[in-house]
């Protein structure tokens, strides 16, 4: 044996030898590992007519966003992706492109015209490769960031139709990326069960947009009777709302302007950006907010700041770099929505109670689509079109408080605004009913005019803000008196009314005396006393309200007349008032 070979190797040579013997070693068995982990191939037999991909698909990640897919059809490429397993494809808000890879086979002996759907539709770009032992079929490349026209099928779903020959396995690369959140729904269909579906889901938007429709015009018809601002803001938080859910559902993008993909995302932000706007409105008018809280208000306007702020951004800055700042604006405005909504709670608005069901309903929907958009929910039904739902669901509960904002308008035209009692026109509808019911049951009817003793001097002395507390005392007085059947109601100046039905002539002479003695003790401060005349239908067959008006109010004037501070009732000797009569619509 030579000296050559009795040679000891150098012991770098042998730890070189040594790494790559193991590094190969691990090689093989993550090689191993990844075809045992890989996803199974799609297996289309001839029964099938509907196959979910995703649990077929293999995901990477690519951050740079450098990998084309000549780099992902090289051998070694096939162990840098990761079988979704269980996973959903929903990767949240990402600046990464991602690949998705699967394969299908046609097990059956006819070959299988299909149509490949990917039903989220917010996308910015999304490139889809048909791969046949490695080589390109057909690629197409489209978003929600191109013309309409790149989709091979005009659908606001992205709809790819291809052929798949008997015994043909096809390989399926996708590669997406979005400025807002990536989500990844592939599923194979037939036409023939794709078509009842895409027919479902069509009526359901139908549905839901002529419910948009259908409430704005309701609302504006109720602005046009009530006049009120609640109802203008409300109808332009429909419009509004509406429009961005128009964009969100791919509706606009479809019918309004396919070719000009600039306008979708500018719309969408400027749209949500309007609908917040109205929506902040419409809160503090309908549960009348404005003053309540001085935190509520100051917020409530650096909030408006903001977003006129991010709605003029819009057509500037990318989609990508308002995502942040419009899902922050988005977080306080609900926020402060919810906060108007305690605060009118707390002050007993009775429209409160449906505004916060409303909106705890609304945002339960909205809840389940950010929990799938950040990717901890899997993107279904239910979870995509939650808010959608949810939408439905709060514009109902709103309109029963705007059915209660309607209540209160009408309470509000026939009440007098300063002493809380039914006013003029209120009265006119009382006396009526009063009248002829009394009549067709054979009953007696009553009426009290109270007139209080030279209010004119009171406004001459005191100013007419210490008038308008004597005219708030003597309603209370008036209120804590009256028997529950009574209604009182300010006719005038500093003329009242009381409609006392089912009471005797007696019975009457002595309410109108207890009610004499508590105006009389109403203003300690500045005394004041009343005259009232009595009339009732017991002694006398009026033949409308109005004679019975005047027959009360001829016994105020004698009242007056013969000291004051009195209650005379009528009767037909009484002299006649010398001026002419008020009368009393019938």
């Amino acid at each position: 044996m030579s000296a050559a070979c009795c040679r000891t190797a150098p012991p770098e040579t042998l730890y070189a030898g040594f790494c790559r013997t193991l590094a190969t070693g691990v090689l093989w068995l993550v090689l191993a590992a990844a075809a045992v982990a890989a996803p199974p191939v799609a297996q289309l037999g001839p029964g099938v007519q509907e196959l979910d991909l995703l649990p077929h698909l293999s995901v990477l990640e690519d951050p740079g966003q450098e990998l084309q897919l000549r780099d992902l059809l090289k051998p070694e490429a096939a162990r840098r992706f990761v079988p979704l397993g269980g996973r959903t494809a929903s990767f949240g808000y990402s600046r990464s492109a991602w690949w998705l890879r699967g394969s299908v086979t046609n097990t059956g002996d006819q070959p299988r015209d299909l149509v490949l759907r990917q039903s989220y539709v917010l996308l910015d770009y999304f490139d889809l490769y048909l791969v046949d032992q490695g080589r390109v079929l057909q690629r197409w490349t489209t978003g929600d960031t191109l013309p309409y026209s790149t989709r091979p099928i005009p659908h606001r779903d992205y709809l790819f139709p291809l052929t798949i020959a008997p015994g043909q396995s096809l390989d399926i690369y996708l590669r997406a990326r979005s400025e807002g959140p990536v989500n990844v729904t592939l599923a194979l269909y037939a036409p023939e069960a794709l078509v009842p579906g895409l027919g479902a889901e069509q009526l359901a938007m139908g549905a839901l947009f002529g419910s948009f429709v259908l409430l704005a015009m309701c609302t504006a018809l109720l602005y046009g009777f009530v006049r009120d601002e609640a109802f203008a803001y409300y109808l332009c938080y429909v419009l509004c709302y509406g429009g961005y859910m128009a964009v969100f559902n791919g509706i606009a993008q479809q019918h309004l302007w396919p070719e000009t993909p600039s306008l979708w995302g500018v719309g969408q932000v400027v749209l949500l950006m309007l609908a917040l706007h109205f929506l902040l409105l419409f809160s503090r008018s309908l549960l009348r907010a404005k003053g309540r809280s001085r935190w509520l208000d100051r917020a409530f306007g650096a909030l408006q700041v903001a977003i006129f702020t991010l709605m003029l951004a819009s057509p500037f800055v990318s989609y990508g770099s308002l995502v942040k700042p419009i899902t922050v604006i988005v977080a306080i405005t609900v926020f402060m929505v919810v906060a108007i909504g305690i605060s009118g709670l707390r002050a007993r608005q009775a429209a409160a109670g449906y505004f916060l069901l409303a909106w705890s309903v609304f945002l339960g929907g909205v809840l389940l689509y950010l929990v799938k958009s950040v990717g901890l929910l899997p993107h279904t039904w239910l979870t995509q079109y939650g808010f959608q739902i949810g939408t439905i669901f709060e514009f109902v509960l709103l309109s029963v408080a705007l059915g209660i904002r309607v209540k209160e308008i009408r309470q509000q035209s026939r009440t007098d605004s300063l002493t809380g009692l039914a006013n003029r026109s209120r009265y006119d509808e009382l006396v009526e009913h009063a009248f002829a019911q009394a009549a067709s049951a054979g009953t007696t009817l009553g009426l009290l005019v109270i007139d209080v003793d030279h209010f004119k001097h009171v406004n001459d002395t005191h100013g007419h803000a210490v008038g308008d507390r004597v005219l708030e005392g003597v309603a209370e007085s008036l209120r804590r008196q009256l028997p529950p059947q009574a209604v009182a109601s300010r006719y005038g100046g500093e003329e009242f009314v009381v409609l006392v039905p089912r009471t005797d002539g007696p019975a009457l002479m002595t309410l109108a005396e207890q009610l004499r003695r508590a105006v009389a003790a109403s203003s300690p401060a500045i005394p004041v006393t009343a005259s009232i005349g009595v009339a009732s239908t017991e002694d006398h067959a009026f033949a409308d309200p109005r004679g019975l008006f005047r027959a009360a109010d001829e016994a105020l004037y004698a009242a007056k007349r013969t000291g004051r501070d009195r209650v005379v009732g009528w009767n037909d000797d009484l002299p006649r008032h010398p001026a002419t009569p008020v009368a009393v619509a019938p």
